[in-house]
This record gives structure tokens, C-alpha cells and sequence, in this order.
């Protein structure tokens, strides 16, 4: 390239590094975020089976890909525990812990591109609506507003773009509250 006349031929090897520099950027932030979320979760205790409680927890999720663990904040009530863990339990039914895996995945491979920035957003959305919806289907009709209260007091306030984990309280709050009063 350097002995090119053409210069869109060094244009494309800078394009080609700067490529190569974002993959590897969003690889280091998700390994980053994986050990320290996995730093945090080592007080967690064992409820049962793949269940765990831990104390510094804002939203239950799903975390791991051949053995998935569900995490819970402390101090659920009863009611609340069974419609958050039978939403995990959907999660994980589904297998999106490891679709959503596969989805950063590619959005790795194609930052760049907006459209699967998207498309990554509105699969994640679509994941937890539909979550949501199955929970609403299994249990009765009067726990939509608790349901509702769950997902506005579990919110983390952030939406999780390393492709792990599946968080409760995760992405478009408004949004799902919504579908589940609807």
C-alpha cells in the first residue's frame, strides 16, 4: 500500500485497522464487564438448584452460557420471586443467553454499522416483551400491576450492551410496563 499510487488503497488498510481496532475494543469492555460483574457476584449464596441471592444486586439476570444461573436481588417477596424467576426461567427456555451472545457477537464484527446497533436493541427488546408477555399468560390476570411495580422498582437504569447478561429490569422500562398493562 505503501508503494501504491492509488491512494484509496491506504485508505482501505486504515479503514481495515480502525475495523480491527473496534472489534477488539468491544471484546475488551465485555471481558472487562464479565469479571467484574463475576467479581460481584462471589458473594451470591445458593438458593437452590441455579438460583442465587446476592446483596448488591439492583436487577435479577441470567448469567453463563452452558450452565445459566439465575441471580436475585435480597429481599424479594414471595410473589414477586415466583413471576421474576419464572421470567428468567423463560430466558433461559429460549436459550436467549446464548442468543444474545451470538447477536454481540455480530454486532461486534459490524460496529460500524447502525443497523445492527438496531437490530441488536430491538432483539433485545423483543426478548424481554415477550418474556413479559409469557409470565402474564402462565399467572393470573391481577398481577399486572405488581408485575408492573416489579419492573419499575427492578430497573437498572442502563441497558446492558455487553450481550450478557439477560437482566430483568433491563432496556425499554416504559415501554414494557406499558405492554404489560395493555
Amino acid at each position: 500500500a505503501g508503494a501504491s499510487a492509488n491512494p484509496l488503497q491506504i485508505y482501505v488498510e486504515i479503514g481495515a485497522y480502525i475495523w480491527v481496532l473496534g472489534i477488539i475494543a468491544l471484546f475488551v469492555y465485555r471481558l472487562i464487564s464479565i469479571l467484574i460483574l463475576k467479581r460481584e457476584l462471589k458473594s451470591a449464596q445458593l438458593i437452590e438448584q441455579n438460583i442465587f441471592e446476592a446483596r448488591n444486586l439492583k436487577t435479577p439476570f441470567v448469567i453463563g452460557l452452558i450452565k445459566p444461573k439465575i441471580y436475585l436481588p435480597v429481599g424479594l417477596n414471595a410473589t414477586e420471586r415466583s413471576y421474576i424467576l419464572l421470567h428468567e426461567q423463560t430466558h433461559i427456555k429460549r436459550k436467549d443467553h446464548i442468543i444474545k451472545v451470538l447477536a454481540f457477537l455480530i454486532l461486534s464484527v459490524h460496529w460500524f454499522n447502525p443497523l445492527v446497533l438496531i437490530a441488536f436493541m430491538l432483539m433485545s427488546t423483543d426478548m424481554e416483551l415477550s418474556c413479559d408477555e409469557r409470565v402474564l399468560e402462565e399467572m393470573n390476570k391481577e398481577i399486572k400491576k405488581p408485575y408492573a411495580n416489579s419492573l419499575l422498582s427492578l430497573a437498572s437504569g442502563r441497558h446492558i450492551l455487553n450481550g450478557s447478561p439477560l437482566a430483568f429490569g433491563e432496556g425499554n422500562v416504559r415501554g414494557r410496563i406499558k405492554n404489560v398493562l395493555n
